[in-house]
């Protein structure tokens, strides 16, 4: 039998899985679920690590809040449906801030003032 949902989000993403007639593949390791490793030490609230072999290698898919929303993002790669907006991924760190010297001429070059 899988094991019992960590949390009501890992309910969830069973729930999700039920309605989408997925099975979220049960193993022996610590989290339940197949490829899904739980990562303590990691920081933030994702300790979910995901990852599959692929030929001779193991691929990171990514780090989920709970071991039953990476089963199921497993459970649909391997379904083969599109796993593009269900992504663990975190969005991209915004760029940096222009330095203050590039600042300066950019306000200067826009016909402001610096210090407005």
């Amino acid at each position: 039998p899988p094991p019992a949902p960590s949390s009501a989000a890992g309910a969830e993403a069973v729930r999700r899985a039920e309605r989408e007639g997925l099975t979220l593949v049960t193993s022996g390791s610590t989290s339940g679920y197949k490829g899904v490793c739980y990562r303590p030490k990691e920081r933030g609230s994702k300790k979910y690590e995901l990852k599959v072999r692929v030929g001779d290698k193991m691929a990171f898919l990514g780090c989920f809040a709970t071991a039953e929303e990476a089963a199921l993002f497993f459970a649909r790669r391997e379904a083969g449906k599109d796993t593009s907006d269900h992504a663990a991924l975190p969005p991209p760190p915004p760029p940096p801030a222009p330095s203050t010297a590039a600042g300066t001429e950019a306000i200067q070059q826009a016909g402001g003032e610096v210090g407005d």
